[in-house]
């Protein structure tokens, strides 16, 4: 085996292009809380199951055990201040600015996203750093083609620690 880094690991996985999602979840308090995740994936159509992965030293960790539920909000082109604001690069967390509405686990879902789906957990799994969270879907939704001057948005993209837009072909 050929020694590496995790900054060379990083840097590698960083050429595989992942879209954006904001991951919401009601805290026993009632209050909203979000986190980025870029490490979503679907798992099962029957039953219809997703995973999230998430770093053990966030908020969102502890919280997310608790809720029991989560929702994957799917970002598009012009929602990069949501992904930062979740990411922890704004230190604005408020979901005071942000149109939501609940579906049936009771987290947010974005109104303006391009789509969502809203989960229970019934698993979760050590990661290494992370845990991996395993949600059965209960709701889901796409929003009619959102549109700017009468384009349709793109998703939001992460390539190479970058974000990124699809181009039409």
């Amino acid at each position: 085996m050929i020694p590496f880094t995790s900054l060379d690991f990083r840097k590698t996985l960083g050429h595989f292009a992942a879209g954006v999602t904001t991951v919401t979840m009601v805290a026993k308090d009632g209050s909203y809380h979000g986190i980025t995740v870029s490490s979503f994936t679907s798992v099962s159509l029957n039953p219809p199951l997703v995973l999230i992965c998430i770093d053990k030293t966030t908020a969102a960790h502890t919280i997310l055990p608790e809720a029991g539920a989560f929702c994957v909000n799917f970002l598009h082109e012009n929602q990069v201040y949501l992904s930062n604001r979740f990411a922890g690069r704004d230190p604005e967390r408020s979901f005071n600015d942000i149109p939501t509405y609940t579906a049936v686990t009771g987290a947010p879902v974005f109104a303006e996203s391009l789509g969502f789906v809203d989960c229970r957990v019934v698993n979760s799994y050590d990661g290494g750093d992370h845990t991996i969270f395993l949600g059965e879907v209960v709701q889901l939704g796409v929003a009619d083609p959102v549109m700017v001057d009468g384009e349709e948005l793109s998703p939001l993209i992460y390539y190479k620690s970058k974000y990124r837009f699809l181009k039409p072909a």
